[in-house]
């Protein structure tokens, strides 16, 4: 396996986008809408290095884009969907990286290890209207984090200062209840950054010479 994975994105779900923004705003982040605020089904808190924040309210897919995909075999993914809209405020999911722009490795690293898995290229526009695509590959286990390409063009500023002064997600604990960590290990080699703990799924986020915590702001 190349070493081309790294940690990426946690997302965290709200039930109120707008009420989520603010309060984060007013805690001394700078936070970006995915796209049309009016319009917008999540925001982003980013960072100079390392993953960022997505602060997650739905999908935002249609019904009926979910009915095709139940009906095309895409089960996994909805499930994998369910599962985060159990919870009503808290930490989701939490996702790996590629830093290539597709996911080709990643793939056939799956196929290998006969684990199944569900693929899709997505496409958006951001906040400033630019056309952002990139790849996404969700495991059938919906335990295990799923996987994404690095975004083109990569929408990440060059320079962010949070009045804040946070810099960067120092650590993401994730619980060891039914994570495949044999799997993790082959395709995460660098896992600075991941601290694995008891429980089930993404536990916190800690900051960089920070004790901030998302979860007390929200």
């Amino acid at each position: 396996m190349n070493n081309n994975v790294q940690l990426s994105h946690v997302l965290y779900r709200v039930q109120d986008l707008h009420t989520a923004v603010k309060k984060i705003q007013d805690a001394g982040f700078i936070v970006e809408y995915g796209t049309d605020p009016d319009k917008a089904y999540n925001a982003l808190i980013w960072f100079e290095k390392g993953g960022f924040i997505e602060i997650y309210h739905n999908s935002g897919l249609p019904g009926y884009i979910k009915w095709m995909m139940k009906i095309f075999g895409y089960q996994s993914v909805l499930e994998r969907m369910r599962q985060w809209e159990n919870v009503k405020e808290g930490w989701c999911e939490w996702s790996l990286e590629s830093t290539l722009e597709n996911l080709n490795s990643e793939k056939q690293f799956f196929k290998n290890e006969n684990i199944g898995f569900r693929f899709h290229k997505a496409k958006r526009k951001d906040v400033y209207g630019n056309k952002l695509t990139w790849e996404l590959l969700m495991p059938d286990d919906i335990d295990f984090p799923f996987l994404m390409s690095a975004y083109l063009p990569d929408p990440r500023p060059k320079e962010v200062s949070h009045p804040n002064g946070i810099v960067g997600v120092r650590s993401i604990k994730v619980g060891t209840d039914l994570l495949n960590t044999q799997v993790l290990n082959q395709l995460l080699i660098n896992q600075e950054g991941l601290e694995l703990v008891q429980g089930k799924g993404l536990q916190t986020v800690e900051f960089i010479n920070s004790d901030l915590k998302i979860e007390n702001i929200l």
